[in-house]
């Protein structure tokens, strides 16, 4: 059956790490953009669009396993041209959630990185739990408030250096740097950092407690390889393990799973806007330019 698209337009886009890696790369602006609010095609209602579009027809999607879907036909991954920050996506009606009225348009482009920790702390206890995120970014502060929804009994943020401690401060007990983390130590740790370097996962591994949990939720490049000592995990008996983006089938959407989460916990994530603006004109330039005491920027369409 032919899948029938939409043309939806957007009013606000979030700026992830992968756009800036992506546009510094050599991509198109217009190709980026995933974090994204439109307006419904039908009735003009505000939604959050999930960039993700499983194939449905894989045997990964047939399992339910729609994140593993190779074929998945996701917006802002491809310099297509097609991304939020061209001002208008195709998509399927599946692709749209109404936004709660009550939600502010910049909240609600948390949607997309919210379900990947949505995804990726769904079966973690966490309840009474000594946790540790890894990480300085958005998807660090993210997860740092999931993990207090989860009645962690203490949460701690490990960031990269000592500057990057009080953006941080709010979403933790407390904040520490890296090189204070403690080892055999923690119930849970979320590595939420990724990237080219694999001291993140490295630390994550170091720092979990016997019988505790890792789950590497950021984003590292293909050629990534980590030198991990793989006796002290056997020893400790902790699990170390993936997460990719987020599940949308029958039984598990996480997309709307975090757009629920978000709308009944809007003053615990509004602190991670950290701008919301109209696209300026000089938008290339943002992206070019580190923003290394910035969490999350938002940009709106006139």
């Amino acid at each position: 059956m032919a899948v029938i698209e939409q043309t939806v337009p957007v009013v606000a886009v979030g700026v992830c790490g992968p756009d800036i890696q992506r546009f510094r790369s050599g991509f198109a602006l217009t190709s980026l953009g995933h974090e994204l609010v439109g307006r419904h095609p039908d009735n003009g209602a505000l939604v959050a669009i999930r960039p993700l579009r499983p194939c449905r027809r894989c045997p990964m999607c047939r399992r339910g396993w729609t994140e593993q879907c190779a074929d998945d036909a996701g917006i802002g991954r491809h310099d297509t041209g097609r991304g939020g920050f061209s001002g208008s996506v195709q998509v399927t009606i599946e692709q749209l959630y109404r936004v709660p009225a009550d939600v502010d348009v910049a909240l609600a482009t948390l949607t997309d990185p919210l379900a990947c920790v949505v995804h990726a702390t769904r079966s973690m206890v966490m309840d009474g739990l000594d946790v540790l995120v890894i990480g300085d970014g958005p998807m660090a502060a993210l997860a740092a408030v999931r993990a207090r929804q989860k009645n962690a009994w203490q949460v701690t943020i490990a960031v990269k250096s000592a500057e990057r401690i009080e953006r941080l401060s709010i979403f933790a007990d407390r904040v520490i740097t890296v090189g204070s983390v403690e080892s055999n130590r923690y119930d849970v740790v979320v590595e939420a950092v990724g990237g080219i370097s694999s001291e993140p996962i490295s630390i994550a591994a170091a720092a979990v407690a016997p019988l505790g949990q890792v789950v590497a939720l950021g984003v590292y490049r293909p050629q990534a390889t980590a030198d991990l000592s793989v006796r002290r995990l056997l020893e400790k008996e902790s699990i170390l393990r993936g997460s990719k983006a987020y599940r949308v089938n029958e039984g598990q959407d996480d997309f709307a799973a975090a757009l629920e989460v978000l709308s009944n916990h809007q003053a615990d994530f509004a602190p991670i806007i950290a701008t919301c603006c109209a696209l300026p004109p000089d938008v290339p330039q943002s992206f070019a330019t580190n923003r290394p005491h910035t969490l999350k920027v938002v940009y709106t369409f006139r």
